[in-house]
């Protein structure tokens, strides 16, 4: 299974069937029939987008993706058409719309809107799916020369699932099995642990005997067959989990070939099954395992602050990713080393140079303790050297006043790992606050202040910003130190972010930011991030 290099311009993006060459382009026709229902814009862009998705692909890919495209449209028209209101009235414009449609459609006679009826009368919801239906039926008696592709458009069943896990926890794939005599295929949903197990992908894949070659070639993946309302509840629970994202990080596959998923989901003649509740690990547990480790060979001759960065790694590894705390995994390194630690975490030089060799120790500890492979170990173990440099590059050090060893937790109520995927490239370090007339207790806390803030104007709202987040933090601290106390410390970089985003004018109508996302954002509430930023522009005198 290989994707094709072509973007959405080439239109094939969306195909992972490996040799398949495009076939002869099924183009629309050149004139359309005049009409005036509110239907007929509408319809024509269906037929368009659904004319070019069948132009980029093999014939044989037609049934699969004529589904898939118009089960897309038909979601799209779910949300700008009748997204708002009572449940009522939203059924009624829908319905209105689809027999409206249905009624257009089968007045017509040309091959390319049957083509457009077939397809809708066997993606659509309940609200529109009778008249689509009866449509269909009273054009199929008439229409002449009709491809017997046609006929087989949302027609396919499902044989079989399985699920494929990397043995390192970072994901899976569920694989749906589908028959047909012409093209037998798959439909393949990747599911990442790393994210929340959201779904990052889902595509069309070859028949899944080539899809268990691949697998098994490739190794390191462990493979078992699921029953079908099994595989589905995995899906459904992780498409659930998916759609709490604002905007969450999928590939283009996910969005052309949702629709078609769930369309063949929710017409499965058994009900999905729930998978079952992932265990919790208690407080007590996590420091079982903990005193577990320090009392394992892997434990000798580490610095003191071992029990703290272990149980730092357990915390992530079960409050922000999926798969427990004994995953050995590179990416889940990278997600602890470069993101999610040095963000969290404020101590002197002593605590960041431990952080490497524990982490390492615990990876051999775990790997030995789950039975995996030594290549799969030392491959984790590498990456922690790999990422070493991002720790150190990114992690707020040296604060005056704080004892050796010792750390501050910034902030343990937030999850960012939606961002460290979407984290500035170029940002870089921080820059250091001048602490020159300051008392220690000021000092330490403009040490982690300004470059929280400066990090998270960055990441937020661009890199032009940074600077005046650090500028107006410095302020804080140096004016008005008596403030501090009125929030919590890591409230006050969320806050100079959200006054910098106003102060801008990069909130409000017009503007990609609204107080919501912004908030979402910043992982607060409107009403705390507003309150506080009043506090600074009534104490410092800044512009509103």
């Amino acid at each position: 299974m290989t994707k094709s290099p072509r973007g959405r311009d080439g239109r094939r993006s969306h195909l992972r069937l490996v040799g398949s060459e495009p076939g002869e382009p099924y183009a629309p026709v050149a004139g359309v029939d005049v009409d005036t229902t509110p239907s007929l814009a509408v319809l024509e862009t269906l037929l368009e987008t659904l004319a070019l998705d069948l132009a980029s692909v093999p014939a044989a890919l037609h049934p699969v993706i004529a589904e898939a495209s118009v089960a897309r449209s038909a979601a799209m028209l779910a949300d700008q058409l009748w997204p708002a209101g009572r449940p009522d009235e939203i059924g009624e414009v829908e319905r209105f719309f689809w027999a409206d449609a249905a009624r257009v459609l089968g007045e017509r006679r040309d091959l390319e809107s049957f083509v457009l009826l077939t397809s809708l009368a066997r993606t659509v919801g309940p609200a529109g799916r009778l008249p689509l239906q009866r449509a269909h039926v009273s054009r199929l008696r008439t229409q002449d020369e009709v491809p017997e592709w046609v006929t087989r458009i949302a027609g396919f069943r499902l044989t079989s699932a399985i699920v494929s896990e990397d043995i390192t926890g970072d994901g899976l794939s569920v694989v749906l099995d589908y028959y047909d005599e012409h093209h037998p295929h798959t439909v393949v949903v990747f599911i990442d642990n790393n994210v929340g197990a959201i779904i990052k992908d889902v595509f069309v894949g070859p028949p899944v005997d080539r899809v268990l070659e691949a697998y098994e070639r490739g190794g390191r993946v462990t493979i078992r067959t699921v029953r079908p309302p099994i595989a589905a509840g995995i899906i459904l629970q992780a498409l659930g989990e998916t759609r709490d994202y604002d905007d969450p990080p999928v590939s283009e596959d996910f969005e052309f070939f949702t629709g078609l998923l769930v369309n063949r989901l929710t017409q499965m003649p058994e009900r999905p099954v729930r998978p079952p509740m992932r265990p919790l690990l208690s407080p007590r547990q996590r420091e079982q395992l903990v005193e577990e480790f320090l009392e394992s060979r892997f434990a000798v001759g580490l610095p003191h602050d071992a029990q703290d960065i272990v149980r730092l790694w357990i915390d992530h590894a079960v409050d922000h990713t999926v798969g427990g705390p004994l995953r050995v995994s590179g990416v889940l390194v990278e997600l602890f080393l470069a993101h999610w630690l040095p963000r969290k975490v404020l101590a002197d030089s002593t605590y960041f140079d431990a952080v490497p060799a524990v982490v390492k120790a615990w990876l051999e500890f775990a790997g030995d303790h789950t039975q995996l492979p030594l290549d799969t170990i030392e491959e984790a173990v590498d990456a922690v050297d790999v990422w070493q440099p991002a720790l150190e590059a990114t992690a707020m050090i040296d604060p005056v006043g704080t004892k050796p060893g010792e750390r501050v937790f910034l902030d343990d109520s937030t999850n960012d790992l939606e961002d460290a995927y979407r984290a500035l490239a170029g940002l870089g370090s921080p820059p250091q606050p001048d602490l020159s007339g300051l008392d220690n207790h000021q000092a330490a806390t403009l040490s982690v202040l300004a470059p929280h803030a400066w990090l998270m104007a960055g990441e937020t709202l661009g890199t032009a910003y940074a600077p005046d987040a650090f500028d107006i933090a410095e302020r804080l601290v140096r004016d008005a130190p008596d403030l501090l106390a009125k929030a919590r410390l890591s409230t006050w970089p969320r806050a100079i972010v959200w006054l910098i985003a106003h102060r801008h004018r990069l909130v409000g109508p017009g503007e990609t930011l609204t107080p919501y996302t912004l908030a979402t954002d910043l992982s607060s509430s409107p009403a705390t991030l507003r309150k506080t930023a009043k506090l600074l522009t009534d104490t410092l005198i800044l512009p509103r």
